[in-house]
């Protein structure tokens, strides 16, 4: 008989202490973390994470950090990380939302989730496209893999609407949650 090994869910706490621990790695040290990863599974990060952005590319424009910081990390609306609701394979999109430190909007910015190769190394990952407003317009796309039982990082790439390529713009991570905070 085959046994079900438990999905690592981390309180508050706990996802606060592992996102302090990721903060202290350079640019650099994340790519080469996140090259390591493997693409996660539905159910390893299903339902609430509780995420952080890391460390910015440092050729980042100012402009784009501008960009960044109005939309996800304001007063009025923090990024505190996704909610992964429907199932997703490599064969099958699934559903998810942004979740915002936020009493009137904590939920928005819906996200489509599935399995490809990553735009960094070709390795499969899950990618998380933003197929509404205003993404099409900021070419918004993440990448994420699992580092650790409930920790992935995910990569934050942009294109702009007359660019050809996505440019990687930082790093965040996600931690699977117990609860919505």
């Amino acid at each position: 008989m085959a046994s079900i090994t438990p999905i690592k869910r981390h309180s508050r706490r706990d996802a606060q202490a592992i996102i302090a621990k990721y903060k202290k790695y350079s640019f650099d040290e994340l790519h080469r973390l996140f090259e390591q990863g493997k693409a996660p599974i539905f159910e390893e990060i299903e339902d609430n994470t509780t995420g952080s952005f890391l460390a910015l590319n440092p050729k980042t424009g100012w402009w784009r950090k501008l960009g960044l910081k109005i939309f996800f990390d304001n007063p009025l609306a923090r990024w505190t990380g996704k909610r992964f609701i429907t199932p997703f394979y490599e064969e099958k999109m699934g559903k998810g939302i942004n979740l915002f430190q936020n009493r009137i909007l904590p939920q928005r910015f819906p996200i489509d989730t599935y399995v490809k190769k990553s735009l960094s190394d070709q390795n499969l990952c899950l990618t998380v496209a933003y197929p509404h407003f205003p993404s099409r317009m900021f070419g918004l796309l993440d990448e994420l893999r699992r580092i650790d039982d409930g920790v992935f990082l995910g990569q934050g790439y942009h294109k702009l609407l007359w660019g050809k390529e996505h440019s990687l713009q930082g790093y965040f991570v996600l931690c699977t949650s117990t609860q919505l905070d």
